[in-house]
């Protein structure tokens, strides 16, 4: 949810900061759109895991969703410097 308020957000900044803001948009829903896709997934997985008293961590989605937020960060950076 959190990163579909960033987006909307983003969006408001466009009028200010031009088309760049588009490809932080971009990221930000195509992020909570995965997390949003695969949440069931990972629900289905904790539970069974909690069940059998053995829970894996999903490394993958981990790095997934900090590559976005580190993403997100140095984009909106390059953006708020070049205008």
């Amino acid at each position: 949810m959190a990163l579909v308020t960033v987006s909307a957000i983003f969006l408001r900044w466009l009028p200010a900061h031009g088309l760049p803001i588009l490809l932080l948009f971009a990221v930000s829903s195509s992020a909570a759109l995965a997390i949003y896709v695969t949440q069931r997934r990972h629900y289905s997985a904790s539970s069974s895991g909690i069940a059998r008293e053995n829970v894996d961590a999903d490394i993958t989605a981990v790095l997934w969703t900090a590559f976005a937020g580190v993403a997100l960060g140095g984009l909106g950076i390059v953006v708020v410097l070049a205008v």
